[in-house]
This record gives structure tokens, sequence and C-alpha cells, in this order.
């Protein structure tokens, strides 16, 4: 048992002795075709063998009523001795088909012979006909028996619808079933032989089909294709469903492919320039920041000593020029080199009003009514009041920078369904932004205004993301805009409800 072990193992691992994938398919599918062809054969063999014998049986219960028709006439114009020498004259006249005419007890009309022991079953039972098939050896043999009964001239001799008798006959079909066989065994091998060839082509065909797809798939997808960005349908495997949807699946995925390495592309991108931008912020703040701050105090102690107004006005335009310097300095600072965020809980209505109040007067020479709407319900919230503060100013700046003067600007606090985040938005009725626009604002040193450093957008998303939120931005060009601040965290209920400050 142990020497046959080894063997019986290998019989159930056929990968074992059939190399390939190619192999271990053909292994499966031939033996699946054979049976096919099989059952087909055997199956219709015996379907039109049947119909061949009830087709026969159809034509002798036709031809053995029509004797019978014509046996009754005879049987009534000969007196009772002679109906049997006349019986046996019109038997013979259907030879062909072997027909006997049977008296009532089942004896042989046409001489006293012994009874037929079939023909006294069948007068034993009900059945007015029986016709059926008996094979002996090769022989295809159908018997056919119908109930002689009495007509209308028969009543004067025999009571009504009296069994006078039984006519039966036989038919040899042996010449004739084989002959059809041989025609179908013929045919239906031509059929089969066909439908092989072309079971056979089409798996050719559709394995060069999907060869030249995957061909196709490969290229497409092979780094550097100058036409790997767009789709294209497969026409040629619409005879193979399986290898279509396969084919499509491998596409898809495929596509997702180039637009996960399309984002990883970009995200190395940013973060490369985040590197840079980190290492010309240290650069920067160390070899500007200090001088800076000297130029500007030697700038101050010349304005205080100056007596001319005019002279002090410009020395006034000086310092708020390096102010405006440090500031971006200070951005850059903060936008390559972050601090976490230490999240405090903050009144949101006193913090908005707080962060926003610096700008209003500006705002009010600007003619720019500046809104705040906190709605009810928003209480206290957990961020970094620095942080965030330093995105409304941004976002509020941006704002009257984009209306110029005459202008509405609101800033709304709400929280969100499940109170599981804040809202802020800041909406202006400003010129808007060009879609073509929207996507580049927030990279850094991206600006459309002249005196702009692009990095106001850009340490706003910064700020955003380290609270682990985001900043959305809708706007239709003519129309404003309005920038969403996301952040998550528990918001508590406010002691009161709100209403709305205008200033």
């Amino acid at each position: 048992m142990d020497a046959v072990k080894p063997f019986l193992d290998v019989l159930r691992r056929p990968e074992a002795w059939i190399p390939g994938l190619r192999g271990r398919h053909l292994l499966v599918t031939i033996p699946v075709h054979v049976v096919a062809f099989a059952l087909l054969y055997f199956g219709t063999m015996q379907i039109v063998r049947g119909e061949i014998l009830r087709t026969h049986s159809t034509d002798a219960r036709w031809l053995m009523t029509e004797a019978v028709r014509d046996l009754h006439p005879l049987m009534e114009s000969h007196e009772r001795d002679e109906v049997p020498r006349a019986v046996s004259e019109f038997a013979a006249t259907h030879r062909l088909f072997d027909l006997k005419i049977y008296r009532s007890n089942g004896a042989l009309m046409s001489s006293a012979g012994e009874e037929d022991p079939d023909v006294v079953t069948f007068l034993a039972g009900t059945e007015e006909e029986s016709f059926h098939f008996d094979r002996d050896g090769k022989l295809v043999l159908l018997h056919g028996m119908i109930r002689l009964r009495s007509k209308d001239r028969c009543v004067e001799c025999h009571e009504p619808t009296a069994v006078l008798g039984v006519a039966t006959m036989r038919l040899d079909l042996t010449v004739q079933i084989a002959a059809a066989d041989r025609r179908l065994r013929r045919n239906l091998a031509m059929l089969i032989v066909a439908w092989a060839l072309l079971v056979g082509a089409l798996n050719i065909g559709l394995v060069a089909l999907t060869r030249r797809s995957l061909a196709r798939l490969h290229v497409e997808g092979s780094p550097g294709n100058p036409g790997a960005s767009g789709r294209q349908e497969v026409p040629g495997l619409i005879l193979d469903p399986v290898s279509a949807e396969i084919f499509d699946s491998l596409q898809k995925l495929l596509d997702h492919h180039r637009t996960s390495e399309a984002e990883v592309e970009g995200r190395l991108h940013h973060a490369e320039r985040m590197a840079s931008l980190g290492q010309i912020a240290a650069g920067l703040a160390h070899e500007i920041k200090n001088p800076l701050a000297g130029i500007r105090g030697v700038i101050e102690i010349l304005g205080d000593d100056c007596v001319d107004d005019a002279q002090r006005a410009l020395f006034d335009q000086m310092v708020a020029e390096l102010d405006r310097v440090n500031r971006t300095i200070h951005s850059l600072l903060s936008f390559a080199r972050p601090s976490p965020p230490k999240r405090v809980p903050t009144d949101i209505r006193a913090f908005i009003e707080d962060s926003v109040q610096l700008l209003r007067l500006n705002l009010e020479k600007r003619d720019i009514d500046l809104k705040v709407e906190i709605a009810p319900g928003v209480g206290s919230f957990e961020l970094d009041p620095v942080h965030i503060r330093h995105v409304l100013v941004n976002l509020v700046s941006n704002a009257a920078d984009a209306i110029g003067a005459s202008g509405i600007i609101a800033v709304r606090a709400t929280a969100f369904p499940d109170r599981d985040g804040l809202i802020l938005a800041v909406e202006d009725d400003g010129p808007g932004i060009a879609e073509e626009n929207q996507d580049e604002i927030f990279e850094p040193f991206y600006t459309t205004k002249f005196t702009g450093t692009g990095l106001g957008l850009a340490v706003v998303r910064s700020l955003v993301i380290r609270h682990g939120g985001r900043v959305e931005l809708r706007s239709e060009f003519g129309r404003g805009a309005t920038f969403f601040v996301l952040l998550p965290g528990k918001l508590a209920e406010a002691g009161a409800p709100s209403t709305e400050t205008e200033a």
C-alpha cells in the first residue's frame, strides 16, 4: 500500500504530471466535450428511432383500420359457411403485413387451429386495439390487434356491438429501421464533426483575440505609453463575454493604478516643494529677520527726531513696509515650520468677535459691511485660538481684497448635524474665483494680486489640516466666494440662543 500511495497522490494532483495551465485546461475540456458529444449522439439516436417507430405504428394502425373496414362487407356478402374461405382469400391479399382474422374464441378463422394465447389475452381485456414492437435478436417486429364488432347489417345474426373476432397484423421493420439507423448515424456523425470543427475554430479565434487584447492591455499599461490615458473598447471579444469582462476589469484596475500613481506623484511633488520651502524659510528668517529689526529700530529713531512732517510720514511709510516684510517672513515660517495646535476650550462667539475686531475699522473705511452670524446652540469648542484666528483674519482679508470697496462679508459659525464638528464660513459678494484657478489658490506663492505673496491661503489650509480638518471652496465667477473651514471635534451647547451681530 505504501508503494501505491505516491502514484495515487499523482493522480489526485494532475498538475504534478500535466505541466502548464493549457495542459490542465485540455485535461478538463476534452473529456467534457467527449461526454457531451456521446450524450448528443445516443440521445438523438433514441429520439429519432422512437419517432420512426411511432410513425410506422401510426401508418400500420391506419392500414389495419382500412383493412377491417373493407372486411365487413366481405363477411356480410357470403353465407356463414363460406365466410372463412372469403376471409382467407382477403388475408392473402394483405400478406404484406401478415393480416390474420381470429374468431371470438381466439382461434384462427381460416382453419380450426388452436387458439392464439395473445389473442385470447387481448379478448379478455377492454382495449379496442393494441400496437407494440417486439425485438427478436436483430429483428424489429410491429404487432397490431383490433377488435371486430358487429355493424348495423350484422344485427340479424349477432347482437349489437358484439365482438365477432380480432384482426391481427405483423410487420417486419428490421430493414427500414436499419437503413434509417445508418443514415442517422452518418448524418449525426457529420453534424458532430462539423460541431467539433466549429468549436475548435471558435476556440482558436478566441485565443488569438484574447492574446491580442492582453498584448494591447500590456502596451497600454507600460510606463511612458502616450496612449495609455484613454480607455478603448474591445469589439473583438463579443463572442467571449467572460474574457471581455476580465479585460474590462483589468482595464479598470489599470485606470485605478494610473490614478493612484498620479496622486502619489502629486503628493511627492508637493512634499518636495514643502521641503524646499522649509529650507528657504529657515534661511530667510536667519539672514533677514534680525537685520530688518535693526533697520526698523534705526528708522523709528530717525522718525522721532525728525521735525519735518513730510519726512516723518516718509519714515512711517518705511516702517510700515518693513512690518509688511516681517509679516511675510512670519507667514513663511508658520507655513514651512508649523507648530502643533494647542487646543483649549474656546467660546466661539467671543472668539470670532475678537478675531475680526481689528479688521472692522479698515473695512468701514472701504464701505464693506462685516456680519457675524452664530447659529443657535453653538457654544464652546476645543481649538487653537492663535491658529484659527490667523485663519479667519486671512480669509476676511482676502475677501476684502477681492471686493475692493462697497460690499458685504459674512462670517458664520454652525455645528455639524451630529454636533461632532464646527463649521466656519467666510462669504463675500465679490467677483468670485474662476474655475480654472480654484485648484491652485491653495498652492504656495500662487497669487492673483500684484502685492500678494501667495502664502495666505496656503497657511490657512496648513493650519486647518493640523487641526484634522479641511478647507472647501464654493464659488462662481462673478457671484462671490465662500470658504468653509470644517473642524472635527465635540461641540458644547451654548448657554443661551445667539442672535446676529452686524458691524
